[in-house]
């Protein structure tokens, strides 16, 4: 059986049409996941705010309009979850760093690199992550969305309920201070402060 094209998909899905529900759901699961997963940053967490996301769409989806990204929505309802969840451990975190390291969220697939490869390729993925962890949260957060997630600039300004413009000022200082962050990591790429 070919894939329903998506818009479809969600019009079967609004009609009650539970496969159609289902399929939806099985398109989106591991991108959901791999947001949750940067946004939550624990493991429990993240499953919590994927089974909220993915319950409200069962419970709303008679509700979404043809032209909603269901992709966009899942990820604005699995941030939101996110920061609800995080909200009373939100100091406790920040005190005692970051409890789970997902190291497959950021490695880059390599078929057979040499061992000087795997190490500098190590060093990279680990001063990324750290730079990105470094992040306050809505500046990862558009960051993720953006750069690792791949969503256009619409959908990550409506995601985070931004404007364009503000969206795209959020991205451009993560960018830097990720950026800073691996060149100082650099010994001779580090800016002298003479």
């Amino acid at each position: 059986m070919d894939p329903l094209p998506h818009a479809t998909l969600l019009q079967a899905a609004r009609e009650g049409d539970r496969a159609a529900l289902d399929e939806l759901v099985r398109l989106y699961q591991a991108r959901v996941y791999r947001f949750g997963l940067r946004v939550c940053r624990d493991a429990v967490d993240t499953e919590d705010a994927v089974q909220e996301a993915f319950v409200t769409l069962s419970r709303e989806v008679s509700r979404l309009r043809e032209e909603t990204s269901v992709g966009t929505w899942l990820l604005t309802v699995v941030r939101n979850a996110c920061l609800r969840l995080m909200r009373p451990f939100a100091s406790a975190r920040k005190a005692l760093g970051s409890l789970v390291d997902a190291p497959e969220a950021l490695d880059l697939p390599d078929p057979a690199p040499t061992p000087e490869e795997a190490v500098s390729r190590e060093q990279v993925v680990r001063g990324v992550r750290e730079a990105i962890e470094l992040l306050e949260p809505p500046y990862r957060e558009v960051l993720v969305l953006r750069d690792i997630e791949g969503l256009s600039g619409p959908e990550v300004a409506r995601a985070m309920g931004l404007t364009l413009e503000a969206m795209k000022t959020r991205l451009h200082r993560a960018r830097l201070a990720v950026r800073e962050h691996l060149l100082a990591g650099i010994p001779d790429a580090a800016p002298s402060k003479d």
